[in-house]
This record gives structure tokens, C-alpha cells and sequence, in this order.
């Protein structure tokens, strides 16, 4: 089964996505940009101290059942 995938600057602040397409992969959260480093902050579901500054152009798996 192919999982839908977009760039992380087409998801609107908030929405879910995996960075693979593995089951047991962590759920993340698309938060802010940066203007200063021009990317987008994102965090960990299960732990909001879990941070990653993340490129637009990385593209993510948004079509999941969690």
C-alpha cells in the first residue's frame, strides 16, 4: 500500500506525518517557521521536548492510520 506524500510546507501547522513509512515509526508534528534558518519546527507527538529543525522540501507520509 503506497503512502500519500507531501512536502512538510504544504501540511498546515499541527497536522501529524511520519518521516518513513514503517509502522512502528514515531508520529511527528509540523510546528512554526523559521525565518532565521528558513525551516520548520517540528516535534515528536508522544514528546513535545523532542524538537528537529526540518527543510521545507522534505517530503513526509501524511496518509497513516494512528
Amino acid at each position: 500500500m503506497a503512502m500519500e506524500q507531501k512536502p512538510i510546507r504544504k501540511l498546515r501547522k499541527g497536522e501529524l506525518f511520519r518521516l518513513s513509512d514503517r509502522e512502528t515509526a514515531p508520529v511527528w508534528v509540523r510546528g512554526e517557521y523559521i525565518r532565521e534558518v528558513k525551516k520548520y519546527i517540528t516535534y515528536k507527538y508522544d514528546d513535545v521536548n523532542h524538537e528537529r529543525l526540518v527543510s521545507g522540501d522534505k517530503r513526509v507520509i501524511v496518509d497513516f492510520i494512528f
